[in-house]
């Protein structure tokens, strides 16, 4: 049982459920401890990321047919009914006999014969609803518990988007988003990464908006154990993460610091912009994150980052020609890809990283020299994380000023205040938020 995915994908359920972890960080220890055939990781990445997106969905769903309330339900029996609900009504490939037996077994290795019971009991009515009443499910949609989200969110979130833009973007964020890939063309052609990856039958598309981008429609879990992955010639990385490396513009010759950076995939993209004669000054308060960034950077043969340990709200760093602050936030903009993010965020977290980003802001901003350019960037879509922030700091700060657009981004992607903003609904990439400012005095 062991190497049963539905097994561990309930254990890494359980562990997120009982404590406050992050879901890629449990899934990694998992990985890291077994000798797990690649699809099986690629099922259990897939299961845990949709029953954790969808987790507000399956506890009305469990409610309405146990009757009984999802808090009085023992945690580890939820994620055992988390995982056979979504395979039952959400996955088509899996047999319903299969997702049911698979689930009362479960049940009997990790509990008892009566919890079991409970589980076929629950999943025997679920299917009885199917058969006989097959619109059941629909009633439950127009309930809030059905958007699966924390309720601090619906409520911001239907103070600033119309209605319909509100579906869209909830619909999305409850979707696995698109993965994508960056090449460098330094190392490879795009012909011959195309050719590699059908040969792995991974199947890629180029996209228009920024370049050196593929977008990956079939066989994603497959493209870390590529050849191409191992060797550094391609990394994994959202368009909307790369263009804040374009709004930045790092040339030959600039001396950049770059904050917050671990695990340091923009670092990447800023190092293979330029040559090994330049160093890019990478640094994170993370120990771990930073260990990753110094991982990466073997697997790129990357000579030009230098990574240390620092907190940016108070370390002495060399003055620089460019700064990026890939500022920690709330990730609101990365909900579908991180779906843990929204269980473990809270409203006050919006204040808390407000004054982190300023403290940030004003601490790193010292280091830049006359004329140089700092990008602030966030993986939010909150205005109070966003232009607020820049703003204030823009008031404050008289010696510097906002740099407009950017003609290497698609426009779309610029707001009418000149920066890069992107929704997931919109842009079909990751939202984000990044502003150019310049120290003129």
């Amino acid at each position: 049982m062991i190497q049963d995915y539905r097994y561990l994908s309930v254990e890494i359920l359980f562990q997120l459920e009982s404590k406050n972890f992050r879901l890629d960080s449990v899934r990694k220890k998992y990985f890291s401890d077994l000798s797990l055939p690649q699809k099986n990781i690629a099922r259990i990445s897939m299961l845990t990321n949709h029953v954790t997106r969808l987790r507000g969905r399956l506890d009305q769903i469990i409610e309405h047919v146990s009757e009984k309330k999802i808090i009085q339900i023992d945690s580890r029996l939820r994620c055992i009914l988390y995982i056979a609900v979504y395979e039952t009504l959400f996955d088509k490939r899996v047999p319903e006999y299969a997702a049911v037996n698979s689930a009362v077994d479960i049940t009997k290795n990790l509990l008892n014969r009566k919890a079991a019971s409970f589980v076929n009991a629950i999943l025997r009515k679920m299917l009885r609803l199917n058969q006989c009443h097959p619109n059941w499910l629909k009633a439950l949609t127009k309930k809030s518990k059905w958007c699966s989200m924390p309720s601090w969110i619906m409520k911001k979130w239907s103070k600033r988007f119309k209605s319909d833009e509100l579906k869209s973007l909830i619909a999305t964020m409850n979707e696995s988003p698109p993965i994508h890939i960056r090449f460098n063309p330094n190392k490879i052609h795009l012909e011959d990464v195309v050719n590699s990856f059908k040969k792995n039958n991974i199947k890629t598309n180029t996209i228009d908006t920024i370049s050196y981008f593929l977008r990956v429609d079939c066989g994603a879990g497959m493209v870390m154990s590529t050849e191409l992955f191992q060797k550094g010639f391609i990394s994994i990385q959202d368009p909307a993460s790369g263009a804040v490396v374009e709004l930045l513009n790092p040339i030959e010759g600039d001396i950049i610091l770059d904050v917050c950076a671990a695990p340091g995939t923009k670092s990447l993209f800023i190092a293979e912009k330029l040559s090994i004669n330049n160093t890019i000054f990478a640094s994170d308060i993370d120990l771990e994150r930073v260990k990753m960034g110094k991982s990466d950077v073997r697997r790129h043969q990357k000579e030009n980052i230098n990574w240390s340990i620092a907190d940016a709200r108070t370390h002495i760093f060399h003055d620089a020609d460019k700064i990026l602050i890939d500022a920690p936030c709330s990730g609101t903009g990365v909900l579908a890809r991180k779906p843990d993010i929204r269980w473990r965020r809270d409203k006050k977290d919006i204040d808390q990283f407000v004054t982190l980003q300023l403290d940030l802001l004003n601490h790193v901003s010292r280091y830049l020299k006359c004329n140089g350019d700092l990008v602030y960037a966030t993986c939010s879509i909150e205005e109070e994380e966003n232009w607020s922030v820049v703003k204030r700091f823009l008031n404050l700060n008289t010696n510097f000023k906002l740099v407009p657009g950017h003609t290497h981004l698609p426009q779309s992607w610029i707001n009418d205040k000149g920066c890069l903003e992107t929704f997931p609904h919109l842009h079909g990439v990751d939202g984000m938020f990044a502003a150019k400012i310049k120290r003129v005095w």
